[in-house]
């Protein structure tokens, strides 16, 4: 019968033979990287402008509308979804006032895309609602938009314009501190762009010039955006934006204001999604628990083959 020592070193082998291997497998089994939680949930950025402008329509017709303006993009996951790849729904509104009613609303739009949860890339085509009653679209998304790549680097990303329908830069301006996290700012700039030429549907108007006659007019979009980033996961946790779009004549000259909006995404927003990116799968602690799985088996097995073979003394008889 082996010594209870010999056993005993023999079960430590064992153990850690089985540490070893859970250790090399667990990146098979075990995510931890920072990919976008499917049960994420209230991801909401509201951005506020009293001095905003906008075109109301109603029964007289189309008037100018000046004054308080709020601007909401919400993100929920939606099915398909799975391991690496979701479905984003992403609502994107403004209001005028601060009555939350539907007749206040300038404009509403559903995005319905599939992205992939590490990069945040969009990897297939949006499908758009964006009139009431009216039939949805499909949008080619390009780059990144409320997601960028985990581990987010110091670089220019191309990210999505909802106006546009494309993507535009985004390069790099500086790192932040907020709530203990690790933020990048990125600027993307965008210049006058006729809309019209990238695709129809709610980007040409009929202008009045002053002696009666009319023309085409034609939507233009400009931004600035300041899009703040946490690091580690790349979830977009802020952003400052100056929009002012605009009806103008063939050569680009402004006739009319369509919507024009300052504003920054406000401090209850960003406190909750800073704490949205705490939640995120953490790469770090993964790797922690993978190799100390395998350290500490690697102690054990060494510890369980130095007793399972050591010799055991002998007894000398007289």
């Amino acid at each position: 019968m082996l010594p209870k020592s010999r056993i005993f070193s023999v079960l430590l082998l064992g153990l850690g033979v089985a540490l070893i291997a859970a250790g090399l497998a667990a990146s098979s089994f075990l995510s931890f990287s920072p990919r976008l939680p499917l049960d994420i949930k209230d991801t909401t950025w509201t951005l506020q402008d009293e001095n905003a402008t906008a075109q109301e329509l109603s029964a007289e017709g189309v008037s100018q509308y000046e004054g308080p303006m709020t601007y909401q993009l919400n993100l929920d996951i939606q099915d398909p979804a799975d391991k690496k790849t979701a479905t984003l729904r992403v609502g994107e509104s403004a209001i005028r006032g601060g009555t939350g009613n539907v007749e206040d609303l300038s404009f509403a739009r559903v995005w319905n895309y599939p992205v992939d949860r590490l990069s945040g890339e969009a990897t297939g085509p949006a499908v758009l609602s964006h009139t009431m009653g009216s039939p949805t679209a499909e949008v080619p998304v390009e780059g990144y938009w409320l997601k960028l790549p985990a581990d987010a680097e110091q670089t220019t990303y191309p990210v999505f314009d909802p106006v546009l329908r494309r993507a535009a830069d985004a390069v790099f301006e500086e790192s932040l501190e907020q709530d203990g996290r690790t933020v990048y700012r990125y600027r993307q700039e965008i210049e006058p762009t006729n809309v019209a030429t990238l695709y129809a549907g709610g980007t040409t108007t009929t202008l009045t010039n002053e002696d009666g006659s009319t023309e085409q007019g034609y939507l233009f979009h400009s931004a600035t955006r300041d899009i703040f980033v946490d690091q580690a996961t790349g979830l977009v946790v802020g952003t400052d934006v100056d929009i002012r779009d605009y009806w103008a004549d063939r050569e680009g000259n402004e006739r009319e204001a369509q919507f024009a909006f300052t504003g920054a995404t406000d401090e209850e927003s960003r406190a909750e999604l800073l704490q949205q990116a705490e939640r995120f799968p953490r790469s770090a602690v993964g790797q922690w628990l993978r190799w100390g799985s395998i350290g500490l088996g690697a102690v054990l097995a060494l510890v369980g083959v130095l007793g399972a073979f050591r010799r055991s003394p002998r007894h000398h008889s007289r």
